[in-house]
């Protein structure tokens, strides 16, 4: 095999007689990899195609050259996938939300979730819906105490369990035959679109395939890119990374904003040398977390719709590691109402840089199906869109030199943030 070459894999799905099960949809996942021992190494996706008949391929391109080794994992059989969507119940029992207020020396919790229903109270239920934001949610209405009064959101309970094996390691090796995959690549703009396999790490390093992506080697390149810029970043703890990250990067001086907690912001810090200014701030429930007050949370289609927007505004998005519990229409109204809120970004501001962050890999890695399947509605709602995909999922899959988590490691944030700021300061 030579680099440029692409790689077909047939997978046959049998059981314990090897007669080929004609399942149609088990979940696999499947990588290119070289490892290098005690440093990052080389890897890329493998794209799953389901001929709906038991049997399935995997492509690979081979994009470097050296010994490299073929992953394919099967994450859930389709019987399991049925069961733990039979497990999404229209009311999702197994997560509930609280809100909390203090009263003199008393501690008052009241349940909350998306439909009253799941509440099973027949006492009065507090409405805070807003559908404009795409979100609907409910909570018991203490006695004596307004559905107006501010209070703090938090979690009850939550449970998870692991799933999903290894089924194959195919090692062979790749020769160079001159060919470069990273030849004529475009400049980074927005509204490109991102092919199947949008990238691959080589040595550790991530080369983007949808265009010339930067690497920074030191502040000052960060700096001098990010120079005038505000950055709005929103959603969850796995967007919160970015506005960590950056602020270690650049040094920057954080503002604390009253009664905010580090773990849901509101969030603030600023490079008053450079004019650069980050911020970061949750979506709205559902959302795990530690209490938090009522007042600082919003939906983030609504804070959006607070941005003016122009030529040095930055947006990143990314919502989904909360949303994996509940059944997908409750995620795809939420993700309509973004949509309709950057599209009223981008009319009035056209020059303003959405960038849409898409999920990462999970833990348990059984979660991830629930997750992949977020994703795929996230793609398809911005699909076409002047927009920016930052391709989280790829980036932390394709890697393998760290324990999957929830919460990639430092590197691989770092490579995110250096793709998104090839779209602020395009090569």
């Amino acid at each position: 095999y030579s680099v440029g070459d692409t790689l077909h894999i047939a997978i046959f799905a049998k059981d314990t007689k090897n007669n080929i099960v004609t399942n149609i949809g088990d979940f696999f996942r499947a990588s290119i990899l070289t490892k290098v021992k005690g440093k990052a190494g080389s890897g890329a996706v493998g794209i799953i195609t389901d001929h709906q008949n038991g049997t399935y391929t995997a492509t690979f391109r081979l994009l470097w050259e050296g010994e490299v080794t073929i992953k394919i994992q099967l994450v859930l059989t389709k019987q399991s996938i049925d069961v733990r969507e039979r497990n999404i119940p229209k009311y999702p029992m197994h997560v509930m939300f609280l809100k909390r207020y203090i009263v003199g020396n008393d501690t008052i919790d009241t349940e909350c979730n998306v439909d009253p229903d799941i509440l099973k109270t027949t006492s009065a239920v507090c409405n805070y819906s807003d559908p404009h934001a795409g979100a609907w949610w409910y909570c018991e209405k203490p006695a004596n105490i307004s559905c107006d009064k501010p209070g703090d959101y938090g979690i009850s309970t939550s449970a998870t369990k692991k799933y999903g094996h290894w089924i194959s390691h195919v090692p062979f090796s790749i020769f160079n035959t001159g060919r470069d995959p990273l030849a004529n690549r475009r400049r980074c703009v927005q509204g490109l679109a991102t092919p199947q396999i949008s990238g691959f790490y080589r040595n550790g390093v991530w080369n983007s395939l949808v265009c010339k992506n930067r690497h920074f080697s030191s502040r000052v390149d960060w700096q001098q890119c990010l120079k005038g810029k505000t950055l709005y970043f929103m959603g969850d703890s796995t967007i919160r990374q970015w506005w960590e990250h950056l602020v270690r990067i650049m040094n920057m001086t954080e503002t604390h904003i009253p009664d905010a907690i580090s773990k849901t912001g509101p969030l603030l810090a600023r490079d008053t040398v450079n004019n650069i200014t980050l911020n970061y701030r949750t979506h709205g429930p559902p959302r795990l977390c530690p209490f938090t007050r009522t007042f600082l949370i919003k939906y983030v289609a609504n804070t959006i719709d607070e941005i003016a927007g122009g030529p040095n505004d930055v947006v990143g998005i990314t919502i989904w590691a909360h949303f994996n519990s509940y059944p997908r229409e409750v995620y795809r109204k939420r993700m309509e109402a973004v949509r309709a809120a950057i599209e009223r970004l981008l009319h009035r501001s056209p020059e303003t840089l959405v960038v849409i962050k898409s999920a990462n890999t999970n833990t348990p890695i059984s979660a991830s199906w629930r997750v992949y399947k977020l994703d795929l509605i996230m793609r398809e709602m911005f699909r076409g869109m002047n927009v920016v995909l930052v391709d989280a999922w790829e980036m932390t899959i394709a890697q393998h030199w760290h324990v999957e988590a929830i919460h990639p490691e430092e590197d691989i944030i770092v490579q995110e943030l250096e793709f998104l700021c090839s779209f602020i300061c395009p090569l």
